[in-house]
């Protein structure tokens, strides 16, 4: 029997049978209570609210897996607002020749979540992202999950996922594509209003809004979930005690130095690929957009670049939102995290040093003549907060 338990207050938490069935449910407020019913499960797991995990998909040009593990870090790491030191890395899928599916969460907040639940005397085997646990419907291709007033959890593919506020869902669903895609809807007003807006292939499905719920429908969902507990966050009570095993680690270890140093040299080698190619990407980018400013997000940019090439009246209106923001963002101790230009608004993602910092952005844009900002989202990251703002013409 298997006992999956929320990592923050209020702890929800399930029980599964031998056949990862859920047969009991419940919540506490304080974690020292789970004491009280983890003593006759065989496993606790721990899941990671949606909040804390962003999933990430990275080609990595090696066919070994080591060599793959070492450089996933440094794929991701522009993409990423904290140092790579701070953050805890899960391949979550990865086959040679084809892209790996990542999981990537602040080390503080295991190392925090670890630590109370063993003050509460519960030792956890594994830690599994939450919306690794969400299904996705058999005669569908992504599910939405309203939790709450003003959030949802969307997903479309099995580490394809991410959560969002009331605004930033509403423009991911101004996408036609999104609207055209057979998606299952948790709340029945949810479907029948996204129905009443072009959405076509909106079904509703009852799975509820969290875990407990979504395991009743498809246990399965837990066998495919890879655990955020490995490396430096193995479960110490895990971990082989045998004597024999002790002795035959050892011997093994002088047999694997000479294919360390191998795997070593090789993971150097596409470090170092990796940062010629990013210069070569800069430098194409100077050379075919003289005078832009480079944000280090090359696809995103040069796809809203190409998307107004055509259009003047587009181009000046990108390159006057852009000026705008590249003279206010960096003013405030924040950075441009990603860009995206449409429908002649800008819309930024910023990391920025705390929420005051966002709201003063989005303050100082909207007393410039005849422009308007809006914070559509943000969020926190350890020491960062993230937020997206979109700039438009003022009415």
């Amino acid at each position: 029997m298997k006992l999956l338990v929320s990592t923050v207050a209020p702890y929800q938490w399930v029980k599964l049978n031998k056949r990862g069935k859920p047969i009991e449910k419940g919540q506490f407020t304080e974690a020292a209570f789970l004491n009280t019913i983890h003593k006759s499960v065989t496993s606790v797991i721990g899941v990671a609210p949606a909040d804390s995990t962003t999933f990430h998909q990275v080609d990595i040009p090696t066919k070994r897996h080591a060599n793959m593990l070492a450089a996933v870090p440094y794929a991701l790491e522009e993409s990423l607002s904290e140092e790579l030191e701070e953050l805890h890395f899960t391949v979550m899928s990865w086959k040679p020749n084809t892209p790996a599916h990542v999981a990537v969460i602040a080390k503080k907040m295991l190392r925090q979540w670890i630590d109370t639940f063993g003050s509460a005397g519960v030792k956890l085997d594994d830690i599994v992202p939450e919306l690794a646990l969400l299904p996705i419907h058999p005669s569908c291709r992504a599910t939405i999950v309203m939790q709450g007033d003003d959030q949802f959890a969307v997903k479309s593919g099995q580490y394809n996922s991410f959560l969002c506020d009331q605004e930033a869902f509403e423009y991911w669903w101004s996408d036609a594509e999104n609207q055209q895609t057979e998606t299952s809807v948790n709340s029945q007003e949810l479907a029948v209003e996204l129905k009443s807006i072009g959405g076509d292939q909106v079904s509703h499905w009852a799975i509820g809004e969290d875990f407990r719920s979504w395991l009743e429908h498809v246990p399965e969902q837990l066998d495919n979930a890879a655990s955020l507990l490995h490396g430096e966050f193995e479960p110490e009570h895990l971990k082989p005690k045998s004597t024999w095993l002790n002795v035959a680690a050892g011997l093994a270890a002088c047999a694997l130095l000479l294919l360390g140093v191998s795997h070593w040299l090789e993971a150097n080698k596409l470090q170092q690929r990796y940062v010629d190619n990013q210069q070569q990407i800069r430098t194409l980018f100077d050379e075919a957009f003289p005078g832009q400013e480079y944000l280090d997000q090359p696809r995103r940019q040069i796809a809203s670049l190409l998307s107004i090439s055509e259009d003047s009246p587009a181009s000046e209106m990108f390159q006057y939102l852009l000026d705008v923001s590249t003279q206010v963002i960096p003013a405030h101790n924040a950075e441009f995290e990603e860009i995206n230009y449409r429908n002649q608004q800008l819309q930024v993602g910023v990391s920025a040093p705390n929420f005051a910092a966002l709201e003063q952005i989005t303050t100082q844009i909207n007393s410039q003549t005849g422009l308007q900002a809006a914070l559509i989202s943000s969020g926190a990251r350890d020491q960062r907060v993230t937020g997206q703002i979109k700039l438009a013409r003022g009415q």
